[in-house]
């Protein structure tokens, strides 16, 4: 065969044989969408009745994709039918079922008692969830099966670190890999900070996905070791009952950054440090001191966040890629090169423009009030309600209005001392000179001067601007880490994998919006692939789902699970047709297409696959819902209801538009 890199000798054209699925961040919205992924793949087959599934090799996953990814890989290690796991993962994505359990954990003493070193917060109590509802305390090690059954080579549910901000990969190889040893960039972690392999696979796999899905600003960092740890945990593994941050620390590497002392310390502890310096020589080389530390222990002490992968790579591209390299090196892994690496991805480069609060008001009067006429004020009433109790006091305190004077002057005094002191423990707090609370630390980023001259003025300026300024910037800050910041990490990403050369006919987008309303003005005109209105009803609606951890009665109302659901699978046949099409119409080295390229048996495979999309994909075009009802009374779901398209409504703002 010809292979379409000489540097490359493992690339052969294949078409089909080896799939890489990556699922995207976006709560149970993207859980959702990637089990209609899967459910699709299951049901397209191969000329010999084979699920096309069945040729999925590798699942890359961030976020609330990692639900999906983590639960099939489990499934699929224990060579479960994918009808065992689509029932579950249903029924789990279905209700508020597992938010009210985490609340109930959050809340109950006894539920932390085997988990003595964890932090009691949310994403630690969604984690005790995730071990409790979907994983029954499995561990990450018990997705290696060897030579078994499993179509997974390997998984990775991809976090981001919070030493170095980088890409955390927690990753397993599921089946034996005859090139393991070659295989040197396989880590669980990155280059900078990683964790042995006898020990990552004691970590329970809800605590990866709990790290994976930690997303900012709706969880805290989850801190490891501590909240990696376990202590008499149910497992199905009977030799790992308990996990230390000893353990998880002995075989813990970390790359030293700056090699100054705070770094110094912070790994080792204060103690180590001196007693390693002493030794060195006054002026040491960063080799000498390299080479000093390797054989000292990590300080028991030490620890580092870890936060949702979507941070860094919300569509988990970038660990399919590195995969795929493993895959086409000479002297890597001896599992073979994607043929496909499909992209599951429930973002989008659209988003609403920012739009700056309505502000009417001329802040004159009451309104025009400042911090410093606050202050004044404040201690003017301060001084008032003084007055008034120490009045009440040396007259006749068994009078009326003595008693009067007192209690008035307690209130006005206790209210306008508190007013005072909130102020300046903000003043403080934007400081960072609370002891234990820390604060903004403007100190450390600005002169004294500069601070002096900063609460100066603003002393100066009205409350109601101030208020107004702080909300736009909050508002602001808000769009750019959910929007601006996820989109052009996204752009980044994607326009590399694209404009590379190495990956020619070998990716494929797989996106939420691809058949919505939204996305008519982008979308390719191909012969075949034209949405009927009532699917484009369907895209747009799983389209404008947010994102959430739960589908409340509303959503479940709306049928908002069935619509992501069922566009995961008529979205995917669509794309894969699309794929199909290039295949077969774009020129390659002088020849008609990367079609004709191919021996007759793959041309073949592809024929027969080309019929059964547009087959399926008429089908979807008359009735978006019959796989995902098809699904769901053939394995008889408790409470599952047939939807029909006439339980949606058009969206108000295409209505006269299409």
């Amino acid at each position: 065969m010809e292979n379409l890199s000489k540097n490359e000798p493992r690339r052969e054209q294949t078409p089909f044989r080896s799939i890489a699925l990556a699922f995207s961040g976006g709560g149970f919205r993207a859980a959702s969408f990637a089990l209609g992924t899967l459910s699709y793949l299951n049901e397209l087959t191969l000329e010999a009745g084979t699920p096309l599934l069945k040729n999925v090799s590798f699942i890359s996953s961030a976020s609330g994709g990692t639900i999906t990814n983590a639960m099939y890989a489990q499934h699929n290690a224990a060579n479960q039918p994918f009808g065992t796991f689509y029932g579950k993962l249903f029924t789990i994505l279905n209700g508020t079922v597992l938010l009210d359990y985490v609340f109930k954990i959050l809340n109950d003493d006894s539920q932390w008692e085997s988990r003595p070193d964890k932090k009691r917060n949310m994403i630690n109590a969604f984690a005790l969830a995730y071990d409790y509802y979907l994983f029954e305390g499995a561990l990450l090690g018990e997705l290696y099966s060897g030579n078994s059954a499993s179509h997974l080579e390997e998984v990775c549910f991809n976090a981001t670190e919070f030493y170095r901000g980088l890409l955390f990969r927690q990753n397993i190889k599921m089946k034996f890999d005859k090139g393991f040893r070659e295989d040197r960039k396989f880590r669980y972690g990155n280059f900078a900070i990683n964790l042995g392999w006898s020990i990552a696979r004691k970590l329970k796999l809800s605590d990866l996905l709990a790290a994976s899905s930690c997303f900012p600003a709706g969880f805290e960092p989850i801190m490891f070791p501590n909240d990696f740890t376990y202590n008499n945990a149910i497992t199905a593994d009977q030799n790992n009952k308990s996990l230390t941050g000893e353990e998880l620390l002995s075989d813990l590497y970390v790359r030293l950054k700056e090699m100054n002392r705070g770094e110094l310390v912070r790994l080792y502890g204060e103690e180590a440090v001196e007693r390693v310096m002493a030794q060195l020589p006054q002026h040491p080389t960063p080799e000498e001191i390299n080479d000093a530390f390797k054989s000292v222990d990590i300080d028991h002490a030490f620890l580092f966040g870890m936060m949702d992968g979507g941070i860094t790579d919300n569509q988990a591209l970038e660990s399919i890629l590195d995969a795929q390299e493993r895959r086409l090196a000479a002297d890597g892994t001896s599992f073979a090169p994607f043929d496909l690496m499909l992209i599951g991805d429930v973002g989008s480069d659209l988003m609403d423009p920012y739009v700056p609060p309505k502000d009417e008001s001329a802040y004159t009067g009451v309104k025009g009030i400042t911090l410093n006429t606050l202050l004044v004020v404040l201690t003017f009433l301060s001084a008032i309600g003084l007055a008034a109790v120490f009045a009440g006091f040396t007259a006749n305190a068994h009078g009326f209005g003595a008693k009067l004077s007192i209690l008035s002057g307690s209130a006005t005094l206790l209210l306008s001392g508190l007013l005072l002191c909130i102020l300046v423990v903000i003043r403080s707090y934007i400081k960072g000179n609370i002891h234990k609370l820390g604060g903004l630390d403007l100190d450390k980023n600005f002169s004294p001067e500069i601070v002096s001259n900063l609460f100066k003025h603003f002393g100066a300026t009205p409350v109601g601007v101030i208020y107004r300024m702080l909300k736009e910037r909050f508002s602001s800050v808000l769009l750019l880490n959910n929007d601006v910041f996820l989109k052009r990490i996204r752009f980044l990403l994607y326009n590399a994998a694209y404009n590379s050369k190495r990956y020619t006919y070998r990716l494929k987008t797989n996106h939420l919006y691809d058949l919505s309303f939204s996305n008519d003005s982008a979308r390719d005109s191909i012969p075949g692939t034209t949405p009927s209105r009532e699917m484009q009803v369907v895209a747009q609606a799983g389209f404008e789902m947010g994102t959430t951890l739960w589908f409340d009665t509303k959503s479940q109302e709306n049928d908002s699970n069935a619509a992501l659901i069922a566009c995961g699978q008529f979205t995917t046949c669509y794309n894969l047709l699309k794929y199909i099409y290039r295949l077969r119409n774009s020129p390659i080295k002088g020849k008609p297409s990367y079609y004709s390229t191919l021996p007759e048996k793959y041309r073949k495979l592809i024929d027969h696959l080309d019929a059964s999309l547009k087959q399926d994909f008429n089908k979807f075009n008359t009735d978006p819902f019959w796989m995902y009802n098809q699904y769901g009374t053939s394995l008889g779901l408790p409470g599952f209801k047939i939807v029909k398209i006439a339980n949606f409504k058009f969206p108000k703002e295409f209505e006269g538009l299409r």
